[in-house]
């Protein structure tokens, strides 16, 4: 939630201050960062819920999710610059919103 929180005042900010298009842009990076951590859920869900890992099941899981994410995110931001042709700068500030939301809820969840 307060990914989506960020994302939202973020793209509220760029829309006051520069115009839809650009506030736009911020979405569709905001919604990349939201992509990348709907795909780390799911497979720690699957993690969590599947047979026990030894560690090196366990390293390769780990790998192949960052693999992953990492090609998510490239294929998203190709397709936002790309074809959809949105402004790079409002498109990174939205993507780095929603990642400084997910930095901050995992910092804030150590014991």
């Amino acid at each position: 939630m307060l990914q989506l929180l960020m994302i939202v005042i973020t793209s509220v900010l760029i829309f006051i201050l520069y115009g839809g298009f650009r506030a736009g842009s911020a979405l569709f990076g905001g919604s990349v960062a939201c992509a990348n951590s709907l795909l780390l859920g799911i497979r720690r869900q699957q993690a969590d819920t599947g047979r026990a890992l030894s560690a090196g099941q366990s390293i390769r899981l780990l790998y192949r999710t960052a693999l992953e994410r990492f090609l998510l995110a490239g294929v998203l931001f190709a397709l936002g610059f790309g074809l959809l042709r949105l402004d790079p700068l409002a498109l990174i500030t939205g993507f780095i919103a929603g990642q400084l939301a997910l930095l901050y809820n995992v910092s804030g969840k150590k014991n």
